[in-house]
């Protein structure tokens, strides 16, 4: 740690974060553009212009290192006319088109010309007019409102590995475009208009799609893999519109992958929303006999899958399954890893995504959701008669053919047709609830959806199935 001075006030802060970040921990905000805490500094921009005492010019606050005895200044009228004059030229060539933007409502460039502008313009000329562009298999590029910022291309070329994107002419005809022909396809498309602080970069899943002020937010984590990303759920009308960024400096989480980010749209259709028997559509009064009477007929059982579940509805339907073995004197074996990746130590597809494409398998794993034969040893015992009744958690899996399968699932899939019975059951975000991602962090995340009336999670059925095995017969007393 080391005091510093801001503005005449002694503050003690982190000396190995960048002044911009160390000034706001302590609650003083120095606006900026071009910088970005997991990239390199350029200080292109020039919004985060300071006085250092003893510095007689002004100085970029992203290129000061924090250290010992340092005083700055952030608000004298030197430091305000130099932001403004930034914001001055920012805004010259800059459309006025905020209402129709996407980025409206979350626009740095709004936050800092209401901030640090002037509220007005001096430019009387024609501003200039660079058509549209689409520059990726999902993102677009409108030159009129880019700022230059040069955070889009640091981005490709420091965590991507990718140089698709360059700086082209000079001065007013400067432009952020395609350094080669053919467009961009990586899984980090969506990053790039993220990081953008402006609306220059957007995606077309996205866009128009709402207003940002219309969503109900919610701190969450992404289920694509088991990184175990930190994002903010936006819902409308119970809808899943976006996943977006939470940053966590401290956990180095700052991006979020493709593949995450933009599986969606599973979770606002084709839901299963009935029980089903042999695919058609049936209710929980006729399936839960029906499933008891299998499991009393069983040779063995077996569950399989759970690496999308929580660990709060894992530790639960543990408890449940041993009680329900004990109820039925079955043997009942858990197996959660049904892919190759989870029997692994973890391989990165890139710098974020791995190729267990599962929240929640460590959790699972440390949980002793599995077996020591794996997924191979269930075919074999399924092949060899020994098991005959499967479960099967919200998993496409490949198994010999069964006497009895029950796919517990979110959604109408292929499975859930195929199964002697299919169970509908709660998505993760209809709950709280934690993942352990691969570094072993347990990450918590809120509930941000509201679930269908009488849909239980996947604990709660197995809770519903014990308490129907558990179920006393009433005599039927009557006069003959």
């Amino acid at each position: 740690m080391a005091k510093i001075k801001i503005d005449s006030v002694e503050y003690e802060v982190d000396e190995k974060k960048n002044l911009i970040d160390a000034a706001k921990d302590v609650g003083i905000d120095i606006p900026y553009f071009c910088y970005h805490p997991a990239l390199t500094i350029v200080g292109m921009c020039r919004m985060c212009l300071i006085e250092i005492e003893g510095v007689p010019r002004l100085q970029a606050a992203c290129n000061t290192p924090v250290k010992e005895g340092l005083s700055i200044i952030t608000k004298s009228p030197r430091v305000k006319e130099a932001r403004s004059g930034t914001m001055e030229f920012l805004l010259a060539n800059h459309p006025l088109d905020c209402p129709v933007c996407d980025k409206a409502g979350e626009c740095k460039l709004q936050d800092n010309a209401f901030g640090s502008g002037e509220g007005h313009s001096r430019f009387e000329f024609e501003k200039r007019n660079i058509p549209q562009e689409e520059i990726g298999t999902n993102l677009i590029i409108n030159h009129n409102r880019c700022i230059v910022c040069y955070r889009c291309v640091r981005f490709e070329e420091e965590k991507v590995g990718e140089s698709n994107l360059g700086l082209f002419e000079r001065g007013y005809h400067s432009i952020i475009g395609l350094a080669k022909n053919e467009p961009i396809q990586h899984n980090y498309q969506g990053a790039l208009a993220d990081i953008c602080p402006v609306g220059a970069l957007l995606n077309n899943k996205t866009l128009f799609k709402s207003r940002v002020w219309w969503y109900k937010s919610h701190k969450s984590v992404c289920h694509g893999c088991s990184t175990g990303c930190h994002v903010t759920t936006n819902v409308r009308d119970n809808k899943m519109y976006r996943y977006m960024v939470r940053e966590n400096h401290e956990k180095q989480m700052f991006f979020l992958c493709d593949k995450g980010r933009f599986d969606l749209d599973w979770m606002n259709e084709n839901r299963l929303f009935a029980y089903q028997e042999s695919g058609n559509p049936s209710t929980s009064l006729d399936v839960l006999p029906k499933i008891k009477e299998a499991i009393s007929n069983s040779k063995g059982i077996a569950v399989v899958g759970g690496a999308h579940e929580s660990n709060e509805n894992l530790e639960k339907m543990k408890i449940t399954l041993s009680e329900l073995a004990k109820a039925t004197s079955k043997s009942i074996v858990w197996e959660s890893r049904v892919t190759d990746a989870q029997y692994k130590e973890t391989e990165q597809v890139d710098f974020l995504l791995t190729k267990d494409n599962h929240p929640n398998t460590k959790g699972a794993i440390d949980l002793g959701c599995i077996t020591d034969s794996g997924i191979e040893g269930i075919r074999k015992q399924i092949q060899n008669k020994n098991i005959d009744l499967v479960f099967v958690l919200n998993e496409g899996v490949s198994l010999p053919p069964v006497s009895v399968h029950v796919q517990l699932d979110t959604n109408l899939t292929d499975a859930a047709k195929q199964a002697t019975f299919a169970v509908p059951i709660k998505i993760f975000c209809e709950e709280e609830g934690t993942f352990t991602n691969k570094k072993g962090w347990r990450q918590e995340f809120e509930k941000s959806m509201e679930p269908p009336k009488g849909l239980p999670s996947s604990a709660e059925f197995f809770s519903r199935l014990l308490a129907e095995v558990n179920k006393k017969q009433e005599a039927v007393v009557g006069n003959n």
